[in-house]
């Protein structure tokens, strides 16, 4: 539910985006995301599990 209203805020702000890369964290491959991800005609691309490389722009966005 969090990640759904976090995406509605942003949504609001910035536009529908086609596509929302992600980790493959719980939150954002549940059901319920990907519903939502489908209902919004948005594709949703995770990165590659246990490789920080391929999440490398994420990571350095959010500086973790």
């Amino acid at each position: 539910r969090h990640v759904q209203k976090h995406l509605h805020s942003a949504f609001a702000a910035l536009g529908i985006p086609q596509h929302i890369k992600t980790d493959n964290g719980p939150c954002y491959i549940a059901k319920t995301t990907q519903t939502f991800f489908n209902t919004w005609g948005i594709q949703h691309v995770t990165g590659i599990p246990h490789s920080p490389t391929g999440q490398a722009i994420a990571e350095r966005m959010n500086q973790t």
